[in-house]
């Protein structure tokens, strides 16, 4: 293999890792999710690549609000 290639998919690859990884700690912490459950979000994000984080944080993320703290003036 080129060298070349391989010194541009180490960064895709670690970029792919690190953005699956911060969806799967926001979906295994997060109250709300929307139109999967939270096991379904959870295997797309692990088994569809790129695509799958990329997805669950459009998509699948529940708002939620933050709690007042009574501090708000409306």
């Amino acid at each position: 293999m080129d060298t070349q290639i391989v010194l541009l998919l180490i960064p895709l690859a670690v970029i792919e890792l690190a953005l699956a990884i911060v969806a799967v700690v926001d979906a295994a912490r997060r109250k709300v999710l929307r139109f999967l459950p939270r096991w379904g979000w959870i295997a797309v994000i692990v088994f569809v690549g790129i695509v799958g984080p990329v997805l669950y944080l459009t998509l699948g993320r529940g708002e939620e609000r933050a709690e007042s703290d009574g501090s708000d003036s409306h």
